[in-house]
């Protein structure tokens, strides 16, 4: 999960009309640098080919190197993709081969693929991705991801050599990283280039336009080397109030928006309207930041929050049914340790670990207290994530009943900087490689590691994990890791979430199979399928 700059934007239906002027055969267009780019980027929006999406938030960079994006699917491609059970599969790669020491990696690619300007994709534009994932100059958020790559080389025109300095097992799902073009930072500071915020890829759509933190516009590349979209435009526009996307849905002023749990029964009563539900690996936490205060130095403090937690409550109450417990990262994923403990609802042992690590009521005022110290914090949250806020509310209210002093703070995304929380109502979760999502949040050094967490197990399991190729022992070292994590946790487990999904019924396409990902990121994954009636 990534911090998003938000902004409070309520569109009535002049608004929404005004956005989208050219829906009804107007034009729209990026800033040119000349007429001739100004004549090439005009597209028409024609309202009856246009998909109208109302995202939560918007991408603040357009460049997958620098970071992952809610659309970077649509605008770009990787030498691999992943199928409709998650597994990575050849994309502009169309074979690899891996020696027999497990170091090395050969893809030959395609020689069909063309960037969104018209030039052809070569075996140089992979070799700059990757070496600028890895280079320390530049910004990637990504990098935790490619530190095995000891070095990328060129065989021949259509071939490349990937050499790690150690076996990593997650490699094949790592390359699904988009492809950018060399060209297109030839001089230029990378992490400043023009191209962040006006990409060119090699995806189904192309860049059209963006207006920050507020509308992006994406129209057809016809190309495009796989399956042509039957969808012309894409228009995603930022509505982070929940009841503004599900009032545009019911209106069709939208046509896809994903949507809160206490919104179902009111959208599926609409004839207009068709709520998907979809599996995740996406769960909810509470992140103990260990940065912001010392209160959660005492792991039997973190261990009573845990069990003073009643996940079925969450499940059946604030998320109507629509998830499950949760108790590790793992849960959904093939390398779950279920042995592990699961801190099933017990407030009297909750009240016992308490007492164990000294926390009292000594003044009688019904808060408990250590050496003058009160046992009180500040829970963060999204104020525009409707369970986020219901789950931190519900949690301070549970936790009242032991004795502590947890107060709410419900902010609006641009105001919390999650390193700064005490703790934090957290999102994760990726229906990938088990590494994906455990070695960057749980090891010391990961670059997600926002509550500064660290367990030398931990770290070692992960560590061991992420370069072991039998399938057998990287099972026992993620086992491993889930018992550490449970015994010391740095997150409060809560609840596994469905992604929901409104459509209007004029879309089809939308398939359900696939295991989507946090905020049921991954919706778009077979986009060129969809259609408009």
């Amino acid at each position: 999960m990534k911090t998003k700059k938000l902004i409070s934007l309520v569109l009535c239906s002049a608004t929404l009309l005004a956005l989208l002027a050219g829906c009804g055969g107007g034009e729209v267009s990026k800033k040119p640098s000349n007429d001739e780019d100004s004549k090439a980027n005009e597209i028409s929006l024609d309202r009856d080919n246009t998909l109208i999406y109302g995202a939560e938030s918007m991408d603040s960079q357009f460049n997958p190197v620098l970071g992952s994006m809610h659309f970077g699917d649509l605008l770009f491609r990787g030498l691999m993709t992943t199928d409709e059970n998650c597994q990575p599969q050849c994309d502009i790669a169309t074979s690899y081969k891996i020696s027999d020491d497990l170091l090395e990696y050969t893809f030959k690619i395609r020689d069909d693929v063309l960037f969104h300007d018209g030039t052809k994709l070569t075996i140089e534009d992979v070799i700059f991705t990757l070496k600028s994932v890895i280079d320390e100059k530049i910004n990637s958020s990504q990098r935790d991801g490619f530190l095995q790559i000891e070095n990328v080389e060129k065989v021949d025109d259509t071939s490349l050599r990937i050499t790690l300095n150690e076996p990593f097992p997650a490699l094949l799902d790592k390359l699904t990283i988009g492809i950018i073009p060399e060209h297109c930072f030839e001089g230029k500071d990378f992490n400043t280039a023009d191209f962040n915020m006006e990409p060119v890829g090699c995806g189904p759509y192309k860049f059209v336009s963006y207006e920050t933190d507020s509308k992006l516009v994406l129209t057809r590349f016809n190309d495009f080397y796989g399956d042509t979209a039957k969808i012309e435009n894409i228009v995603c526009l930022c509505l982070p109030d929940y009841n503004v996307r599900a009032l545009q849905l019911s209106t069709g002023e939208i046509d896809l928006a994903y949507i809160e749990p206490s919104q179902v029964e009111e959208l599926e009563a609409n004839k207009d309207t068709t709520v998907y539900k979809i599996d995740t690996a996406d769960y909810r936490c509470v992140m103990f930041n260990f940065g912001a205060t010392d209160l959660f130095d005492d792991v039997k403090v973190r261990q009573a929050l845990c069990y003073a937690t009643d996940r079925k409550a969450v499940v059946d109450s604030i998320v109507h049914g629509y998830g499950v417990a949760a108790y590790s990262p793992l849960q959904l994923n093939k390398f779950n340790n279920d042995s592990v403990e699961k801190y099933d609802y017990n407030l009297d042992k909750a009240k016992s670990l308490l007492d164990e690590a000294g926390w009292t009521d000594s003044d009688g005022d019904s808060i408990r207290d250590k050496n003058g110290e009160k046992l009180a914090f500040t829970l963060t949250t999204p104020v525009s994530d409707e369970v986020r806020v219901n789950i931190a509310t519900y949690l301070v209210s549970e936790w009242k009943k032991l004795g502590i002093d947890c107060k709410v703070d419900a902010l609006d995304w641009s105001a919390i900087d999650i390193t700064k929380c005490e703790a934090f109502v957290l999102g994760w979760g990726s229906p990938f490689d088990a590494d994906n999502d455990t070695y960057r949040l749980f090891c010391t050094t990961g670059t997600d590691n926002y509550g500064l967490y660290s367990n030398d197990t931990v770290d070692e399991t992960l560590k061991k994990a992420r370069i072991t190729s039998d399938k057998g022992e990287r099972a026992g070292h993620y086992a491993e890791f889930q018992e550490a994590l449970a015994k010391d946790p740095a997150y409060d487990f809560i609840c596994y979430l469905t992604a929901l999904y409104c459509a209007n019924t004029r879309v089809s396409g939308i398939k359900t199979t696939k295991i989507l990902g946090h905020h049921g990121a991954g919706v778009f994954w077979n986009i060129e399928e969809w259609e408009l009636n």
